[in-house]
């Protein structure tokens, strides 16, 4: 930066001292100066400069904002389209009843005393394409009913399971309602817990799913509460497992028949020991497998 200062002076204002040095010395610095004197230094640096400063401007910095304004685009795009597909999962009518394996299924309720690892709820809000987490609160025994008529004859179906999102002994008096109108079609009932429902209720319910429920199946899950809890994670925290096993027994006792069942992946080690632990119960241990797509 100093030598481009400087240079313009020596330029225009030569210097009115006699060179001290002579001629002939003023002649070989000048021959020197050829591969790169001071002078020879600085005049490529300052044209280099000068050219620099006087150069337009590129137009690069133009291209920016299209740039940005494409992406602001696309920012602008995916907001629309998050805000219409939760527009659409706004409007879309609750699930109340759905069909699979062949068997007509209830949905009554989000509520679940159990925030399970492994189910199929925690990844998604369909299951085999039916949306089952209900956006508008739970229904009346009157909406499922208005809801099962557009399933045409329901005598085709041989079992009516109370089984969505939710646990379905928070509705305990709605289920046993719609029992009965399942009975009067001739279709055998059976409700999927996770035998939690006298905590549930703060009461037995066992006599009031008597004549009712035609099979109560009870998820056991694990072996002993050491196990069940670290992966169901009841909000009874020890209690939900006893509560599950005091269940089934009260069913066992009353005479609504029950069984306990497990999904196969658990290990073989696992599976024996849930079946030492329904035999000592007397109640049936049904093993499933596992459900790997949904």
């Amino acid at each position: 930066m100093e030598q481009e200062k400087n240079f313009p002076q020596n330029v225009a204002q030569p210097n009115p001292q006699p060179a001290q040095n002579g001629g002939r010395k003023r002649k070989k610095r000048r021959k020197h100066g050829k591969g790169g004197g001071q002078n020879n230094q600085n005049q490529p640096v300052n044209a280099q400069a000068q050219k620099v400063v006087q150069t337009p401007a590129q137009p690069q910095p133009q291209k920016q904002p299209k740039q940005q304004n494409g992406g602001g685009k696309d920012k602008t795009n995916q907001k629309t389209e998050r805000r219409d597909e939760k527009q659409k999962n706004e409007n879309r009518k609750d699930t109340y009843a759905y069909i699979l394996d062949g068997n007509l299924y209830i949905n009554l309720t989000n509520k679940c005393s159990n925030a399970c690892d492994f189910c199929v709820r925690n990844e998604r809000e369909s299951y085999y394409g039916n949306y089952l987490w209900l956006r508008h609160g739970e229904p009346t025994v009157e909406k499922v009913i208005a809801q099962l008529k557009g399933f045409g004859d329901l005598t085709r179906f041989k079992e009516a399971v109370f089984c969505g999102f939710g646990e379905p002994t928070y509705k305990v008096a709605e289920m046993v309602e719609l029992c009965d109108y399942f009975h009067s079609k001739g279709i055998s009932t059976r409700l999927n817990t996770n035998g939690q429902g006298n905590l549930i209720n703060k009461r037995d319910i066992v006599p009031d799913l008597k004549g009712k429920i035609d099979l109560v199946n009870v998820s056991l899950n694990a072996s002993c509460v050491e196990k069940y809890q670290p992966i169901c994670r009841s909000q009874f925290r020890e209690e939900g497992f006893s509560g599950m096993i005091e269940f089934a027994k009260q069913c066992k006792r009353l005479g609504v028949r029950c069984r306990f069942s497990i999904v196969d992946c658990i290990g073989k080690d696992e599976v024996e020991a849930c079946k030492r632990l329904a035999a000592s119960v007397n109640v049936p241990l049904y093993v499933r497998d596992y459900i790997t797509d949904s």
